[in-house]
């Protein structure tokens, strides 16, 4: 095909390269390892912390206990790195996926001769050699040939266009057909194209701009947002009323409210000073103690720890967070073929002129009908069988061809072949027996058909306006129908063999995910190509649509007239919208998340990207466009639909977990800043010795968020409503578990500490180490207790322990590293040997937390269901 034309010479490739570029398209300038390091310490929760421990250093003036301040900042500079290191990774994996595609090579005719070069280095004005299976590399007009192109990439529809040489042409659409464009798929023919554009000039790269645009904030940091601010406050308050607390001890208590001595104490500038230090020093020690520092890492364990389930289920997820973002997500606009659809055409049944055949034992009980329709689907296509397998043909070709694929070839020579066009739309092929073979279009055929085939092969007269209500009738469901007819030796009318319905079946699990969707309160929006009928008829066979209802289904033809206030207005009962194009997509999305919807978009071609990136969470298909996946969230590796209701479910699960952990952290921080304060008031200034809370802390921040990380993904947690993208993470629920378990086990800590017959327990010891043992023990025993009671929301205590096997692992772990400390931890520890009874009754006094937070559980219960 390419001869005669010599291309373009070594040096006019590097004039042109140097005038207008070669064809790489700029990529987004990717973070470094530090900068996103850099950029991850302003997590709001860390920004409390390190202006804690700022304040603390600089006023503290030298006196810095680095043991409690370095524990701080360890745990915040582990959360930022492992986070910092995840998204990372992420960001490398997938960029590891796409290195195939710049592999790839083209076929270019240069000084006279073809040869292959990478995709990246065509230039304007280089001849490119183009053939079925090919994708476009650029944008060009076609000079010699005929193509059969498929754009779905670029505008959604699935039927291939045609392109022939048209040297009047001179403007870029996609409509035009004698233009080619980047990431369009060659489906049939051969041709050479001039290569016009490049780079980020072409159609594609102009889309790859779009997807660079900056998208608003995740339900999951804004919630975060507002959670530091929460915590902030409460911290605050505490630590006023802490400084207070300590300032009228130091000057009015202390000199027994003497007017004098009072008046004595502050004019003495020192002691002032040195007193307003130490109470400022205990606020940011409130503060610090006060604020979950262990919040950021455990999220990133626990997202980490959900990516790698996700991977096994087939979901590639890009951006951690948009797994959380998933569980929030309260609509979805999804695309049809190959999401709820297999996305691939396959015969559904033959419908001849008294019945249909489904199958093909029936088929071959028809004598003649089976031999001709054998014949016809070998003869008259463009699909050519490898094995098992076919390569080239439209998707009608592979349809039919496809079903008979098991079965051998009868013998044939073709004398004459026409092709398929939009014109015509029909293709035929003569054979040299003189039979003609015709397939294509029913309104098209049945003009000139005059005699059918019966379902036992017998030929009868064509009844047309019978023919063409049983065309209608599967039109009308959405189906695709091809009349396959014949033309006897010497025959001068058409014989219909059978209508070939064609579908694309929806997947096995689209109805039941779905129905689970819908459950899970995710309104589903189908956004599609196809036409109102073909739409409609997917979304009521996978329960989208349902007839009788107020649901509505838009045409593009209808949407485009409304405004948006009328479009926001019907939003909540939109459920198709068919012919859509790119910009509806971005509009519809746009439009949702004004009225308050965190929004979800499945895609895979060029013209979802900047859909993609604008919605919440965007779900790329496995097998799309890279631009797309580059956009989106997480990649569905199967493009199943299914995939995507495992996302919700992991995405609820996570923001379970970090509620649980919350809960956790705030019980024991609570009990923990009562327990450091009632110790001065009662005469124990250290209660818990600086070395044992940065234990408890490890306790609370690192193994809780590695043990609530664990949690299994449980599927009752799809029969909720999604959260509202302005719901904060502390709820009502969640602050009566705090205030309530808070107070009970500072109540337990504070009753240890003072009556005297819990005292009367524990052995004589220098220094009371042995009661002070017994209260470090319950303490952490208590915490234990306490971690359980957070796992489970249920009245069952143990409910699905089972499937999280490492949060019993690590509880046991900690009791049993408790008990060493207990044995051997010395004077390092402050511990000492307790004896079997003193150990059983510090464990008995723990465990009364579990019945305590029983009855709650009972209480919160009841009211639910009054409610």
């Amino acid at each position: 095909m390419h001869e005669g034309y010599i291309g373009l010479s070594t040096a006019e490739v590097e004039k042109s390269k140097s005038q207008y570029g070669d064809n790489r398209l700029s990529e987004g300038k990717k973070k470094s390892f530090w900068r996103q390091f850099f950029d991850n310490l302003f997590d709001p929760i860390i920004k409390i912390l390190l202006f804690a421990l700022g304040a603390e250093i600089l006023l503290t003036l030298g006196k810095v206990n680095w043991v409690e301040t370095g524990g701080i900042l360890l745990a915040v500079l582990i959360a930022t790195t492992v986070s910092t290191a995840s998204e990372y990774g992420s960001e490398k994996a997938f960029l590891h996926m796409q290195q195939e595609n710049k592999k790839s090579a083209v076929r270019v005719i240069r000084n006279g001769a073809l040869s292959e070069i990478p995709i990246g280095e065509l230039v304007v004005g280089d001849l490119v050699l183009l053939s079925a299976g090919e994708k476009i590399p650029a944008d060009g007009t076609l000079e010699k040939g005929t193509l059969s192109v498929d754009q779905s990439a670029l505008n959604g529809e699935s039927r291939d266009v045609e392109k022939r040489p048209d040297g009047t042409e001179k403007s870029f659409e996609l409509s035009n057909s004698s233009k080619v464009f980047r990431g369009s798929l060659v489906t049939n023919g051969e041709g050479i194209v001039r290569i016009e554009r490049v780079g980020m000039t072409t159609y594609y790269g102009g889309i790859a701009k779009d997807v660079q645009e900056e998208t608003r904030q995740s339900p999951l940091k804004l919630r975060l947002g507002q959670l530091a601010s929460q915590i902030s406050k409460i911290g605050y308050v505490l630590a006023a009323f802490v400084a207070f607390t300590y300032l009228f001890n130091a000057f009015i208590a202390k000199n027994g409210y003497r007017s004098a001595d009072i008046l004595a104490s502050l004019c003495d500038a020192s002691y002032v000073i040195q007193t307003l230090i130490h109470a400022l020093t205990l606020m940011i020690t409130v503060i610090v103690v006060a604020v979950p520092e262990g919040l950021p890492m455990m999220i990133t364990v626990v997202l980490c720890a959900n990516v790698k389930k996700m991977a096994n289920d087939g979901v590639l997820v890009k951006k951690m967070v948009g797994i959380e973002t998933a569980g929030s997500m309260n609509l979805l606009f999804t695309d049809k073929t190959g999401t709820l659809t297999a996305g691939i055409l396959t015969i559904d049944r033959f419908v001849t002129a008294d019945g249909s055949i489904a199958s093909m034992s029936e088929l071959k009980k028809t004598g003649d009908l089976f031999h001709f329709l054998l014949l016809s689907a070998f003869a008259n296509t463009d699909a050519v069988v490898s094995g098992k397998s076919l390569l080239g043909g439209n998707g009608t070709d592979k349809a039919i061809t496809g079903f008979f694929v098991s079965e051998a070839p009868p013998p044939f020579e073709i004398l004459k072949k026409t092709k398929f066009t939009s014109e015509n739309k029909y293709s035929s092929v003569t054979l040299r027996d003189g039979y003609v073979f015709v397939k294509g279009a029913p309104e098209v055929l049945l003009p000139k058909i005059r005699r059918v085939f019966k379902k036992d092969g017998s030929i009868t007269a064509a009844n047309t306006d019978l023919l063409r209500s049983s065309y209608a009738g599967f039109a009308g469901k959405g189906d695709r129908v091809v009349a396959i007819a014949m033309k006897e030796p010497r025959g001068d009318f058409l014989i219909l063999l059978a209508f070939a319905v064609l579908k694309d079946k929806l997947r096995p699990d689209a109805k039941e995910t779905v129905k689970t969707l819908h459950r899970a309160g995710v309104q589903i929006v189908m956004v599609t190509g196809d036409g109102k009928e073909t739409a409609q008829a997917i979304a009521t066979e996978c329960g989208i649509f349902h007839h009788g209802s107020d649901e509505l289904v838009l045409d593009r033809s209808e949407l485009v007239k409304m405004k948006d206030g009328e479009i926001q207005a019907i939003l909540p009962r939109l459920r198709v919208v068919s012919r859509a194009l790119p910009a509806d997509k971005r509009r519809l999305i746009r439009l949702s998340q004004e009225n308050g919807a965190v929004v979800g978009m499945t895609g895979d071609g060029i013209n979802d990207a900047p859909s993609l990136k604008l919605a919440d969470v965007g779900f790329a298909m496995g097998n799309g466009e890279d631009i797309a996946k580059d956009a989106a969230d997480a990649v569905l590796l199967d493009n199943s639909i299914s995939a995507i209701k495992n996302t919700v479910l992991y995405g609820r699960t996570i923001f379970k977990s970090i509620r649980k952990f919350i809960t956790f952290q705030l019980i024991m921080n609570f009990a923990a800043c009562g327990v450091s304060l009632v110790g001065q008031w009662i005469g124990i200034p250290s209660p818990i010795t600086i070395v044992q809370m940065l234990w408890v802390n490890m306790i609370m921040d690192t193994l809780g968020g590695l043990a609530f990380a664990g949690e299994p993904p449980l599927s009752y947690y799809l029969n909720e409503k999604p959260k509202k993208r302005e719901e904060g993470i502390l709820t009502s629920d969640m602050l009566l578990h705090i205030v309530l378990t808070g107070f009970f086990t500072l109540g337990l800590c504070v009753c240890f500490l003072t009556v005297p017959k819990v005292r009367s327990w524990y052995g004589k010891s220098e220094d009371d180490v042995i009661f002070l043992t017994g209260f470090y023990a319950l303490f952490i025993f208590s915490g234990l207790t306490n971690c359980l009671c957070c796992r489970c929301e249920r009245l069952r205590l143990f409910a699905d322990i089972r499937k999280n096997k490492p949060f019993v692992f690590i509880l046991v772990c900690i009791f049993a590293v408790q008990i060493l400390m207990i044995y051997f931890g010395g004077s390092l520890f402050r511990t000492t040997p307790l004896s079997a009874k003193e150990l059983g009754r510090t464990v008995l006094l723990s465990l009364s937390v579990i019945p305590f937070d029983f009855v709650r559980r009972l209480f919160v219960s009841l009211r639910r269901k009054k409610a």
